[in-house]
């Protein structure tokens, strides 16, 4: 199952604080995404790098994560 598989659901919330991976945001950008960003999103995820997911969740939905 692919982690975008996993997070999917109708109503989020969060408390926001810096290092927060920004789960809402995560769930707008597979809603959002084309497929070759979610592809993008799949590879830098199994690489944990946080400052391409960043730039990638502010590309699709305009969101700046901390």
């Amino acid at each position: 199952m692919k982690f975008r598989e996993k997070i999917l659901c109708p109503d989020l919330t969060e408390a926001a604080y810096p290092g927060n991976i920004g789960f809402e945001e995560m769930v707008k950008f597979y809603k959002l995404a084309s497929e070759e960003e979610l592809e993008t999103m799949e590879k830098v995820i199994d690489k944990n790098d946080w400052e391409k997911f960043k730039e990638l969740i502010k590309k699709v939905i305009e969101t700046e994560l901390q």
